[in-house]
């Protein structure tokens, strides 16, 4: 996926723990895109219950791809002015200060953050709100980004402490690209982490 958007013009402009991110050539389109990818629907989820609510981002195309990635393109969003997000974020803190779209997705982050640790294996423990979060559509509407998540860390900590029970939980066929997280990438892991990770997909894979 992430050479077919280079083929059309898309040009990386970050990655994160998950996922690289391309812009689109004409600028106005940002595609996420995560070799492996267990958290990132909910987030999607969220913007669909709230559409038309200007503090989330509009999103033009979601999808899972094979092998357990994702695809998200949504609009463009860019850092603003640090006073502003200072302002939002307090209205999240005191939501009975804020807008009636605020009032409103905060309600609805709550809800599926409760929803969340009670029923998603891995769920974070907080919701993911600070000043990396809350970004600025070319109209100038502070939008939230990347809410919720689930714990890489514990989910590949169990992944390799017992791969057969693993999979119990995630089909093998949604692991295939897990290596390919840029957060592996990075060579910032101990050094025998990546290994002992493809020797848990090889176990899972052979029962042996």
């Amino acid at each position: 996926m992430r050479e077919h958007l280079e083929r059309l013009g898309w040009a990386m402009c970050g990655q994160g723990d998950w996922a690289y991110v391309y812009r689109s050539p004409h600028g106005r389109l940002a595609a996420r895109v995560s070799p492996f990818e267990p958290g990132y629907t909910y987030f999607v989820d969220l913007c669909v219950r709230c559409a038309g609510n200007r503090h989330v981002p509009r999103i033009e195309l979601a999808t899972r791809l094979n092998g357990g990635g994702h695809l998200a393109v949504l609009e463009y969003l860019t850092v603003g002015n640090t006073g502003v997000v200072e302002e939002f974020l307090r209205h999240w803190k005191h939501p009975e200060e804020a807008d009636a779209d605020l009032r409103a997705l905060r309600h609805e982050v709550d809800t599926m953050d409760e929803w969340g640790r009670e029923n998603v294996r891995w769920w974070g423990p907080r919701v993911d709100m600070s000043d990396r979060h809350v970004l600025f559509s070319a109209d100038g509407d502070a939008k939230v980004i990347d809410l919720f998540f689930v714990e890489g860390d514990d989910l590949l900590t169990e992944l390799i402490e017992d791969p057969r029970s693993f999979v119990r939980h995630m089909p093998l066929d949604q692991l295939r690209y897990v290596l390919d997280m840029p957060d592996l990438q990075t060579g910032d892991q101990p050094a025998d982490y990546v290994r002992r990770i493809r020797d848990a997909l090889n176990e899972a894979a052979t029962g042996t």
